[in-house]
């Protein structure tokens, strides 16, 4: 099978290296740690609700109009 190399910065390494298993590829731990990612859904309540009309009307004010015009 094809490999690829990817450079990553060595702090990167070193926590790549400690949740590496013992006896775990780093093929191995790419694939665990990608297969942990749940749905978007679980974030469900992580942040407080916010107001999404007030937003708009705040984000339209900052761009200078409706459409973003200036």
């Amino acid at each position: 099978m094809p490999s690829h190399n990817v450079a990553i910065r060595k702090d990167v390494y070193e926590a790549l290296r400690k949740e590496k298993r013992a006896h775990e590829s780093f093929t191995q731990l790419f694939l665990r740690l990608l297969n942990q990612r749940g749905p978007l859904d679980d974030l469900e309540g992580a942040w407080p609700r916010r107001d999404a009309a007030k937003d708009l009307r705040e984000w339209r004010a900052l761009r200078g109009g409706p459409r973003g015009s200036r």
